[in-house]
C-alpha cells in the first residue's frame, strides 16, 4: 500500500500560475475503463457502506472487469501544451478503472472529486466538437490483437512515460494511444493521417475499445497515453477535439499532468524524430487553458473524475504515486491510521467512560482559522486557502497537498515554534473552557479535539488552557503524523467509538466538513459563530443535510448575541449556558430495561403472528390484539397507574384506572408496520395522543410539549437503527421525556449492553416485547412483516 508520507515527501504539487488543480485534455492522460455506469454508482456508495463497519477494516474486493488509465499525448516526450500522462500538450490526464480485485477505484477515493459545476471557463476559443461533447460513430469493436506497446511507451521520456516505467506491469498495463491506432489501421499511422475525419474518429474507437478488452481479460489496470484535441497551427480559430464517445464509455478518471508551456516549447523543438511547426509558448499555454476547461466541463458531464496536477520534472513520482493509490485505496488506509489513533487514545483512557465528546477545532473551540494564523506567522502566502479553493476541495488529495505543504515551508524546529506562536493567540469559547473543565472533573465524560488543522498545534492549546490531562487531539501534520484528518475520518472515528466503546457521543462542529460526524453523532450541536467569520456554506449544506440525510441537530451560539443558522424551529437552540442543557451532557447511563412477556398468554398471541397463513385484515387484527395485551400487561406496569372517579352503573361513583398521565401520552405509530399494533395500544389508553410517523421528521414540536411519555410502537424491532433515530428526534424537540418502546419482537442485539439502544437511551429507555428473539434475519418481500399485514408481498 502506499504510505501516506510517501505521498507528503513528494515534490510540491502547487500550480506554477493561477489556474487552479483539476484534471484536464491538454496534458498527458491516464484513465481507467469504465465497465458500466452502475458500476459507477455502486462505486460511490461503497464508502459510505465502509463507514457503516464495526472495524475500520479493508472493504471486501468486488469483481470487476478491467480497469484502464489512459492519457492523451503525441508520438514525442512532450507534444503539445499540456498532455494527458504524454502528448502533443505536454500536460498529463490520468484516468484509471476499477481493477479486477478490488471495487470501483475512483479520485475521490484519494480525495479528488468530480469537476464541479461552475467551473470557470478560460477565454481561449473553443473547439468544435458535436453536441454529445464527442465524435460520433458506429462501429462494431475489432477483433484484432494490439501489439504490446509497453517497449515504445517506456522508451520515450515524456511524462507519462517516465511516470508508468515507477509502477511496474504486475497490476499496471501501459498503452500508448498512437501506437495501438498505428496497429488497428492497416498501414499503420501513415495510412491512418490520410483518413477522413470520420474514419479516423472509428480507428479512434476501436483503438480504445481494443484496450477494455485487453484490460477486462487481463485484469489490470490500464494506463492509456493519448490525446484530447490538437492546434499545432497559431493561426487557426478552433482547436481539432479527438475525444470520442469510446473515451467516454471507457475513462473513469482522469489526471491531467500540466507542464508548464516553456517546457513543451523547448521539448517540441528537440524533437527531431519528427517535423514539428514551431508553436510559441503563449500559444501552448492558450491550447492547456483551452483543454482544461473542456476537459473540466465534459468530465463533469459524463461523470468522469478530473484532477488537472500542475508539475514541472518531478511530477512523475507523484502521479505514479496517485495511480498506484487508485489500486491500494488510499482513502481506507487513512482511515485504518486515523482509527489506531483512536483506539491508542481510548486503550491508555478511563475504562468508565460512558459519553464522549468529538470536538472540532477552528471556529468550533474558538472563533478563528489556526490554519491561516499558521501561514500568517510565517509571513508567508497562505497555502490552505489555494488548496482548498481548487476543484479538489476538501479531499484526500488536497489534505495531503495541505500536510505536504506544511512539510516544505517548515523544518521541525520552525514547525514547533510556530505551533507554539499561533496557540498562544487562540483563546477558547468560555462556554468550551467551562465544559471541558467540567469533563476533566469527572471520569464517566471524555473528550477529544478531532480537527483538520494541525494537532500539535492543539495539543499545545489544549495545554495552554490546562486541559492536557483531559483533553486528547487526532488530527493532521507534517509527514511523521501518519494521516490526514477528512470528514470521512471523522465520522468514522464517531461511529468506531459508538460501534466498539459503546459511547454514547455528542459532536460539536461548524462547517460543512463536519456534517458526516454530525450525522453519525447521537447528540449534534453545531457551534454558530459570527458572520464575518462562520462558513458561507454551511446554510445550505446543513439544509440538504436536514433535508435528504435526516440530520438531527441543536444550534449552539457562540457568543450568544450572534444570529441563528435557518430557523429555529428546523434547527432549535441548545443554550450551553443553561444548567439543564450542561446537565444533560453529563447524565450517567441507566441500563436498558427490557420487559418481555412469558405468559401462557403470551405465547398463544406470538402463534398466529408467526404463522405465515395469516396476513391481511387478520394479521392487523392480531397485531392490535398484541398491542392490547402489551399496553394492559407491562406498559402499565412500567409507567403506573392512577386513579380516577367514574360514574357507577347501579348510581354514584366509584373508582376507575387508567394509565399515569394517561392524558399526558403520546402514542407514536412507525408506519407502516407499527400502525396495527399501535392502535391496539390507543383502545387500552384511549386518552393518549395519537401519532402516525413515517420518519422522525414527522414529530414536530407540539406532539411533545406538555407530554410526559411517548410510546414507540413498531411491529418488530431488527438493528434498532429506526428506534435510535427516532430517539435523537424526540431529543431534539424536546427534553426530559419518558419513552417506552412497544414491539412485537425485539432482536437481542439491539438491545444488548452496549448495543444501539442502550446508548441512545442512556436517560432512561424502556422496551416492551412480545417476545425476544436470536434470530438476525430481517424479512425481506414475502417474509417482510409490513407486506404480510398489507397484503403487499407481490411486491416486494
Amino acid at each position: 500500500m502506499v504510505e501516506l508520507e510517501q505521498l507528503r515527501s513528494y515534490p510540491d504539487t502547487t500550480a506554477k500560475t493561477t489556474r487552479p488543480t483539476s484534471v484536464g485534455p491538454s496534458s498527458p492522460v491516464s484513465a481507467v475503463m469504465r465497465d458500466s455506469s452502475a458500476a459507477r454508482g455502486k462505486s460511490k456508495k461503497c464508502f459510505a457502506k465502509m463507514l457503516k463497519q464495526q472495524e475500520g477494516s479493508r472493504r471486501k474486493s468486488i469483481k470487476r472487469k478491467a480497469e484502464v488509465v489512459g492519457s492523451s499525448q503525441h508520438s514525442t516526450p512532450i507534444d503539445s501544451s499540456s498532455s494527458v500522462l504524454s502528448g502533443a500538450n505536454s500536460s498529463s490526464i490520468a484516468s484509471s478503472i476499477a481493477s479486477a480485485e478490488g471495487g470501483p477505484l475512483e479520485l475521490s477515493n484519494l480525495g479528488m472529486t468530480p469537476t464541479p459545476p461552475g467551473y470557470p471557463q478560460t477565454s481561449a476559443p473553443t473547439s468544435t466538437p458535436s453536441s454529445s461533447d464527442a465524435k460520433k460513430v458506429d462501429t462494431t469493436p475489432s477483433q484484432s490483437v494490439v501489439p504490446d506497446a509497453k517497449v515504445r511507451l517506456l522508451e520515450r521520456a515524456s511524462p507519462v512515460m517516465a511516470t508508468t516505467s515507477k509502477l511496474g506491469e504486475e497490476h499496471f498495463a501501459f498503452h500508448d494511444g498512437s501506437a495501438i491506432i498505428g496497429n488497428v489501421v492497416e498501414g499503420g499511422l501513415k495510412a491512418f493521417k490520410k483518413m477522413k475525419s470520420e474514419e479516423q474518429t472509428r480507428s479512434r474507437i476501436l483503438a480504445i475499445e481494443k484496450i477494455r478488452t485487453e484490460c477486462a481479460e487481463n485484469g489490470k489496470a490500464g494506463i492509456v497515453a493519448g490525446h484530447y484535441s490538437f492546434w499545432d497551427k497559431e493561426e487557426d480559430e478552433n482547436v481539432n477535439v479527438v475525444w470520442t464517445d469510446g473515451d467516454r464509455d471507457t475513462f473513469t478518471h482522469m489526471l491531467y499532468l500540466n507542464v508548464p508551456s516553456k517546457i513543451v516549447e523547448e521539448r517540441r523543438k528537440g524533437d527531431t524524430s519528427r517535423g514539428r511547426a514551431a508553436v510559441s509558448a503563449a500559444h501552448l499555454e492558450k491550447w492547456q487553458n483551452s483543454e482544461v476547461g473542456e476537459l473540466c466541463s465534459v468530465c463533469f458531464k459524463h461523470n468522469i473524475d478530473f484532477a488537472d496536477l500542475n508539475f514541472d520534472y518531478d511530477h512523475p513520482v507523484l502521479a505514479s504515486a496517485l495511480l498506484r493509490g487508485f489500486k491500494e485505496h488510499l482513502e481506507v488506509s487513512n482511515l485504518c491510521r486515523a482509527t489506531e489513533a483512536l483506539d491508542d487514545i481510548m486503550a491508555k483512557g478511563n475504562p468508565r467512560l460512558e459519553t464522549m465528546l468529538v470536538l472540532d477545532g477552528d471556529r468550533t473551540l474558538c472563533a478563528v482559522d489556526t490554519g491561516s494564523m499558521f501561514w500568517a506567522e510565517l509571513e508567508k502566502e497562505d497555502l490552505l486557502k489555494r488548496i482548498f479553493s481548487r476543484p479538489l476541495k476538501y479531499t484526500l488529495n488536497a489534505f495531503l497537498e495541505a500536510s505536504s505543504s506544511y512539510e516544505k515551508g517548515t523544518d521541525s524546529a520552525l514547525y514547533e515554534s510556530t505551533c507554539k506562536a499561533v496557540a498562544a493567540k487562540v483563546k477558547l469559547h468560555p462556554e468550551f473552557v467551562k465544559l471541558l473543565g467540567l469533563v476533566g472533573d469527572v471520569s464517566h465524560v471524555g473528550a477529544v479535539v478531532v480537527t483538520c488543522r494541525l494537532r500539535r498545534l492543539w495539543e499545545i492549546v489544549m495545554d495552554n488552557a490546562g486541559f492536557s490531562t483531559s483533553v486528547e487531539v487526532i488530527g493532521a501534520g507534517r509527514a511523521g503524523n501518519g494521516y490526514v484528518v477528512t470528514a470521512e475520518v471523522k465520522a468514522m472515528l464517531v461511529r468506531r467509538l459508538q460501534v466498539k466503546y459503546g459511547m454514547h457521543v455528542w459532536a460539536f462542529g461548524d462547517s460543512p466538513l463536519d456534517l458526516p460526524m454530525l450525522k453519525e453523532a447521537d447528540e449534534a450541536i453545531v457551534v454558530v459563530g459570527e458572520k464575518g467569520t462562520r462558513s458561507k456554506t454551511m446554510d445550505k449544506e446543513l439544509q440538504i443535510a436536514i433535508a435528504d440525510d435526516g440530520l438531527l441537530a441543536r444550534q449552539a451560539l457562540l457568543p450568544s448575541h450572534v444570529d441563528s443558522r435557518l430557523d429555529t424551529a428546523e434547527l432549535r437552540l441548545f443554550d450551553m449556558r443553561a444548567p439543564e442543557e450542561m446537565k444533560s451532557i453529563f447524565l450517567r447511563r441507566k441500563p436498558l430495561a427490557v420487559r418481555h412477556a412469558s405468559t401462557n398468554a403470551a405465547k398463544l398471541l406470538q402463534t398466529p403472528m408467526r404463522n405465515a397463513e395469516n396476513s391481511g385484515v387478520a394479521l392487523q387484527a392480531i397485531h392490535k390484539k398484541v398491542g392490547w395485551f402489551l399496553a394492559t400487561e407491562l406498559v402499565t406496569e412500567v409507567i403506573g397507574m392512577e386513579e380516577h372517579r367514574i360514574p357507577h352503573v347501579q348510581g354514584g361513583f366509584t373508582t376507575g384506572y387508567r394509565l399515569l398521565r394517561e392524558g399526558r401520552t403520546t402514542i407514536i405509530a412507525l408506519m407502516r408496520g407499527g400502525e396495527p399494533m399501535a392502535k391496539g395500544v390507543h383502545e387500552a389508553f384511549s386518552l393518549a395522543m395519537f401519532v402516525h410517523a413515517n420518519c422522525p421528521f414527522d414529530l414536530k414540536a407540539h406532539h411533545l410539549e406538555g407530554q410526559e411519555t411517548v410510546l414507540l410502537v413498531d411491529s418488530v424491532v431488527n438493528n434498532g437503527t429506526t428506534i435510535v433515530e427516532f430517539m435523537k428526534r424526540i431529543k431534539v424537540l424536546v427534553t426530559g421525556i419518558r419513552v417506552v418502546v412497544v414491539t412485537g419482537v425485539a432482536q437481542k442485539k439491539s438491545i444488548s449492553e452496549n448495543g444501539p439502544l442502550a446508548r441512545v437511551g442512556r436517560d432512561g429507555l424502556t422496551v416492551v416485547a412480545l417476545r425476544l428473539s436470536e434470530n438476525k434475519y430481517t424479512g425481506k418481500g414475502g417474509t417482510d412483516t409490513g407486506n404480510r399485514l398489507f397484503n403487499t408481498t407481490h411486491l416486494g
